[in-house]
């Protein structure tokens, strides 16, 4: 007698059915609810770069391999366990289990931070061994299970859409540059590792050291010296989203030539001082160098 796929749902294979299209779908959603947020972050007015998307092709094709491998090293073992113990409910503390011994040989063997490799573990396993259990639970084939988790990300996706969108219009937790007085400048910037760092002084002496300047080749041509440093509270931010306006500081080091205008980023909290090298229009090329205080 033919096996159909209610009957495989109780095999070895069909102990995963699901666990692969839930596992590829949340990092489908993911990634759209990176993209709903931007405005809600600093691009550094670079905006999002339009070539990442040609990668999309390359980024699913691993995202599919990567869920055949938890399928194989997570899925399978915790829904063969709920099996084994007659009961599909067992496949939470089973996966809770598994992801905490994964996460102990991570640590031990990579010296990594238990909780976050916990968090990395269990995390991506939620959606797909739910999408087993339930299968299971129901009996369901791949024939059943693929539609609705292709439904559950259809309806996931037009929500990050309608969110970005009103985002976008309302401004509505969009991203806003740190206000800070002049004399909040003052003090010493670092950035690159310590590779390249300003003091401010509050008199307007300005201290450079391996900062770059305005090459014409649009390479990073570094000078250091001693100078003059101006606050300067206007320009409009960059980026996909229209913001408010960006202060910035001006330099003038002797002997440097033009050097670059820098502006600010972050936070009130933790504000950060960046500049475009390359050509800020080109996503491509233009990228940004930040320094922080302190």
């Amino acid at each position: 007698m033919h096996e159909g796929p209610d009957e495989r749902a109780g095999t070895r294979k069909g102990l995963s059915t699901g666990s692969e299209p839930a596992f590829i779908g949340q990092f489908v959603v993911a990634g759209a609810v990176f993209l709903a947020t931007s405005g809600m972050r600093d691009d550094h007015g670079l905006g999002i770069d339009p070539g990442g998307f040609a990668a999309v092709a390359l980024v699913l094709l691993v995202v599919s391999l990567a869920a055949l491998l938890h399928r194989a090293l997570f899925t399978l073992p915790v829904m063969a366990l709920a099996r084994g113990l007659g009961a599909v409910w067992w496949a939470a503390p089973g996966a809770a289990a598994l992801a905490a011994a994964y996460a102990g040989l991570a640590a031990e063997g990579w010296g990594l931070p238990y909780g976050w490799t916990l968090l990395w573990i269990a995390g991506p396993g939620v959606l797909p061994v739910a999408a087993a259990a339930y299968a299971q639970h129901r009996s369901l084939g791949w024939s059943a299970v693929a539609p609705r988790v292709g439904a559950a990300t259809g309806i996931a996706l037009l929500v990050c859409a309608l969110g970005a969108f009103l985002q976008e219009r309302t401004g509505l937790g969009a991203y806003e540059p740190p206000r800070l007085a002049r004399g909040q400048y003052a003090g010493d910037w670092t950035g690159g590792g310590g590779g390249y760092g300003l003091r401010l002084e509050g008199n307007g002496r300005a201290v450079a050291g391996g900062m770059p300047t305005v090459a014409p080749s649009g390479v990073w041509d570094a000078c250091s010296g001693a100078g003059t440093w101006k606050f300067e509270p206007r320009r409009d931010s960059g980026g996909i989203f229209p913001r408010g306006p960006r202060d910035r500081v001006t330099l003038s080091i002797e002997g440097c030539g033009p050097m670059r205008d820098w502006e600010v980023a972050g936070t009130a909290a933790r504000p950060e001082l960046f500049s475009v090298l390359g050509d800020a229009r080109d996503l491509h090329s233009g990228y940004a160098i930040t320094m922080h205080r302190g």
